[in-house]
């Protein structure tokens, strides 16, 4: 029995000293999944290229205060220029001017840091005049933009930048393209729920 009881002590403890080697093994970390998709520089590249293809945008916005009844025409025109992507940054260089009735309303330089940006919002310019309407308190009013105007809204915590487009498919892609930007750099909603 003592000869029984040893041999099992002489096992349990070889195994003892066996568990570290084991847990010391090197085991290769999983493989990296494939980047899908272009690169930061290419898809920084296409938005550039897209957005500056617009030109000067001209379009007019019919209102109608539906409290007062009033209805009247605003001229409206933008224009992006000057638009230089820092991919190493992440960062996107652009000028913008608006026109309201012909009088410049903003004539400004901008950037978007594709980190801090947490969505960007597809929706017709319309939708887009009436949601900052909303928020100044003129909730009477619709609207209505001939030629039809899409805004492309990228949105960070407290403030955005707002990209139009007289083409909606190409307003997708560019808006596709600023989302898998905002992926590269690490940014969108880090919200859990």
């Amino acid at each position: 029995m003592k000869s029984i009881a040893r041999v099992v002590s002489v096992v349990c403890f070889a195994v003892l000293l066996s568990a570290p080697a084991l847990t010391q093994t090197a085991v290769p970390p999983p493989p990296r999944p494939a980047d899908s998709g272009p690169s930061l520089a290419a898809t920084m590249q296409f938005i550039q290229e897209r957005v500056g293809q617009q030109g000067k945008i001209n379009f007019a916005l019919y209102v109608h205060d539906n409290a007062a009844g009033n209805d009247w025409i605003v001229q409206k025109a933008v224009e992006f220029t000057n638009i230089v992507p820092h991919p190493e940054t992440c960062i996107l260089n652009f000028h913008f001017k608006l026109w309201h009735d012909g009088s410049i309303a903003t004539d400004q330089d901008f950037w978007i840091p594709f980190r801090d940006v947490e969505d960007v919002v597809f929706q017709p310019v319309e939708q887009s005049i009436k949601d900052v309407d909303n928020k100044a308190g003129y909730t009477t009013r619709s609207y209505r933009s001939d030629p039809p105007v899409f805004a492309l809204r990228v949105r960070r915590k407290v403030t955005f930048n707002e990209f139009d487009f007289t083409d909606e498919d190409m307003a997708n892609r560019v808006a596709k393209a600023m989302v898998h930007a905002i992926e590269l750099c690490g940014g969108g909603n880090k919200d859990p729920f």
